[in-house]
């Protein structure tokens, strides 16, 4: 019901409904303006369906394929949600694809991390896309405003899930340019942690 109440066909249709009793006051209508009213909301729900539309967003990155065409699928995806981010938001996001774009051909040809080469694909490929996919679900306004989890919004949260990707991705990266096998599993481990449920309503 929440998400129904902030939706933008909600919003933008009680907006166009108050016109109803504003003609009435005025004198414009009369004993119809009930009828009139709703049919206002009404024409007022389908312009904020039509005008408010959210990408779908792909919720997975198949892990068959190359590193060329995963970096692809990974940039159509930032491309797809950077106008529903806030700029820091998206500057998280440019930093996890520079680490992804540079820690991925490392793990892939490196026999000995294969666990954490799993564990980084699912997070980036999976988990990301997914929490992306689900945010974006949301109507704007519910994003912002509605508190969640600690009392937080949706938008505090994920921007926090990025900034401790982007750090970690970066710690990855470091880790395997110094052959640093632990703190590389240390890392996978708590990327699986932190993303593993990306769905905002969950309890």
């Amino acid at each position: 019901m929440l998400l129904v109440l902030y939706s933008n066909a909600n919003i933008t249709g009680c907006a166009l409904a108050l016109l109803g009793p504003l003609l009435l006051f005025a004198g414009v209508i009369g004993p119809g303006w009930l009828l009139i009213t709703a049919g206002l909301y009404g024409v007022g729900a389908l312009a904020g369906l039509s005008l408010g539309r959210t990408p779908e967003l792909e919720r997975s990155i198949d892990a068959s394929l190359t590193l060329e065409e995963t970096m692809d699928h990974l940039d159509a995806l930032l491309h797809d949600v950077r106008p529903q981010l806030t700029d820091d938001m998206n500057q998280r996001l440019s930093g996890v694809r520079a680490s992804v774009a540079e820690v991925l051909p490392r793990l892939v040809h490196a026999r000995s991390f294969s666990d954490e080469l799993f564990t980084v694909r699912e997070t980036v490929l999976r988990y990301l896309p997914e929490t992306l996919a689900n945010y974006v679900a949301l109507p704007p306004l519910f994003r912002t405003r509605h508190p969640l989890k600690n009392g937080k919004t949706a938008r505090q949260i994920l921007t926090e899930q990025l900034e401790l990707l982007d750090g970690k991705l970066r710690e990855v990266v470091a880790s395997v340019a110094a052959s640093d096998a632990e703190a590389l599993l240390s890392n996978g481990r708590f990327l699986e942690s932190r993303f593993r449920q990306p769905d905002f309503l969950a309890t």
